[in-house]
């Protein structure tokens, strides 16, 4: 779970990459990388198709932060929510 200072963090992030911000995009990786790629290998258990579907989630990420809503999810559970996503759609 995380705390409160680190999901304002989170959300103070994701505002930035909506704008296009790459330093903030590479804070964002840096500090949830490791919780979305557990996400998707418990789905995809093969490390390079996991490191693939990664990256994409990352794409995903920059061209949807601006949809990103604090009101309705936290930043883990709504980043977590799109690598889950496609990870589900890489098995199809």
């Amino acid at each position: 779970m995380q705390r409160p200072g680190q999901t304002a963090n989170l959300v103070a992030l994701l505002a930035r990459v909506a704008k296009q911000d790459r330093s903030a995009f590479s804070e964002l990786y840096q500090a949830t990388s490791a919780k979305l790629y557990g996400v998707v290998w418990r789905i995809l258990p093969a490390k390079d198709r996991a490191e693939d579907v990664l990256q994409d989630v990352y794409v995903r990420i920059w061209n949807r932060a601006s949809s990103f809503d604090a009101s309705k999810a936290s930043p883990i559970a709504w980043m977590a929510t799109i690598a889950r996503n496609r990870a589900i759609d890489e098995v199809r």
